[in-house]
C-alpha cells in the first residue's frame, strides 16, 4: 500500500517531549527525516517499544509545536544506543527517527489498540 494511503497513527501525547529538540532534515534522497539520540527511563523505553509494536506499516503523526500542522512519516525502529549521557533516572540512550517526512495539516488519526 502506498504510503500516502496507509492509516495514521497519532505520535503518543507521553512521548511528545522526547522530540522537543528533533530536527528535521533532508535526507540523502532529498525526502525529508527527523533524528533525536534521547535518555530515556525504563517506563518510555516500554512505551516507546510498544507504540512500535502496534506501529506496523502505518504513517505517524507528529505534531509541530506552536502550530496546527503536523508532519507525517515512517517510524524507523527505534535504536538502542548505549548507556545514558545523564544516568540519573535514565537507563538507556535510544535514537528515536522517522523518514518519509510530509508536512502539512493535522488529519484524524487510526485508532492503535
Amino acid at each position: 500500500m502506498p504510503l500516502h494511503q496507509t492509516p495514521v497513527v497519532e505520535w503518543p501525547t507521553e512521548l511528545a517531549s522526547l522530540l522537543e529538540e528533533a530536527h528535521i532534515a533532508s535526507g540523502e534522497n532529498g525526502k525529508q527525516v527527523c533524528r533525536i539520540d534521547v535518555d530515556v527511563d525504563a517506563t518510555t523505553l516500554r512505551a516507546i517499544h510498544e507504540f512500535e509494536a502496534h506501529l506496523r506499516r502505518r504513517q505517524v503523526q507528529l505534531r509541530l509545536a506552536g502550530s496546527n500542522e503536523c508532519m507525517r512519516g515512517e517510524m524507523n525502529p527505534s535504536l538502542g544506543l548505549g548507556a545514558p549521557s545523564e544516568r540519573i533516572g535514565h537507563i538507556a540512550k535510544v535514537r528515536v527517527s522517522f523518514h518519509d517526512l510530509q508536512g502539512g495539516e493535522c488529519v484524524d488519526v487510526a485508532d492503535i489498540d
